[in-house]
């Protein structure tokens, strides 16, 4: 058993490590397809968070997700087609105790990638947390979080 816990990489699209560069550790959830999933996901990190959200909306409450984002993210980057849903959720939020977080909106996965390469800091974790569905651009959340990988593993 020892030897099992010391050696166990994870599990693909689970809280991944894909990798860390210049200090910025990159995180691949892709299978968080829910709300509350996602939330499961900020909850994880005491570090910064560059959060990557979309996708498709399944028709689930964003209150809860709101408030732990308002709360982690130092950035919200949103994509898909649950972007403005989930952005409206975010700004009814904005106040009461959220903390400093800046929102941006890019139109595919790879816009938000390339977003948060250019504003994540040293520290920082770039975490693909959706929320949301990947039918809106993937066949499923495996080949959304097996583009991210790939995506991560080419930056410079």
């Amino acid at each position: 058993m020892a030897a099992v816990a010391t050696s166990f990489a994870g599990v693909e699209h689970r809280l991944e490590i894909v990798r860390e560069r210049n200090g910025i550790l990159w995180v691949n959830d892709s299978i968080a397809t829910t709300p509350e999933r996602a939330v499961a996901a900020l909850r994880a990190f005491k570090e910064p968070i560059v959060l990557l959200a979309g996708g498709r909306d399944k028709h689930l409450p964003w209150q809860e997700f709101a408030a732990v984002a308002g709360q982690r993210a130092r950035h919200v980057i949103l994509f898909g087609e649950a972007a403005s849903l989930i952005a409206q959720a975010l700004s009814q939020h904005a106040g009461a105790d959220a903390g400093p977080m800046r929102l941006s909106q890019c139109r595919d996965l790879p816009s938000a990638i390339f977003l948060a390469e250019k504003v994540a800091q040293p520290g920082d974790v770039v975490l693909l947390a959706p929320g949301g569905t990947s039918f809106d651009a993937y066949v499923d959340f495996a080949e959304r979080g097996q583009h991210f990988r790939d995506l991560v593993k080419e930056l410079p």
